[in-house]
Order: C-alpha cells, then structure tokens, then sequence
C-alpha cells in the first residue's frame, strides 16, 4: 500500500536512502500503466541527487494529460 507524502518528507526519505515514488500527479500508484514507468530512487546520500530526479521526472514525465505537478509516495510500513 502506498501513502502520498510531502515534497520535504519525500526529500528527507530519499536522502536516508528510503525508497520512495516520484510521478506526475494526476496518475495513481496503482494504476497499470504506471507501474512499468514507475521510478523508484534509492540515494546515495549526496546533495542535489533530490533536486535532479524531481527535474528529470518533471521533465520526462509531466504534460496536461498526466498532470503538471509531482506527487510524492512511500510505501506504508
């Protein structure tokens, strides 16, 4: 099960080397399609790493039709 989290929650998870899911908002976890395009991130703990897979997820991934914004998810423990 997965549970939408916060910009800076997810910032935090990310840089202790937690998994989370990074998507366009207007798609849902669970949803099919997505789960073959799903990006999981595990740091490496270095500054910046955040920012740039926000970026490139943005920029791949966000248009009109899948949402414009980010959502943020962490799988529920």
């Amino acid at each position: 099960m997965m549970m939408t989290i916060t910009k800076g929650l997810a910032r935090k998870m990310f840089n202790e080397g937690k998994e989370i899911l990074v998507m366009p908002n207007r798609l849902k976890p669970s949803s099919y399609a997505w789960k073959k395009l799903a990006l999981w991130a595990v740091t490496t703990g270095q500054t910046g790493e955040f920012d740039k897979l926000c970026e490139l997820v943005s920029y791949y991934n966000c248009n009109p039709k899948n949402g414009m914004e980010l959502a943020f998810y962490a799988k529920e423990a």
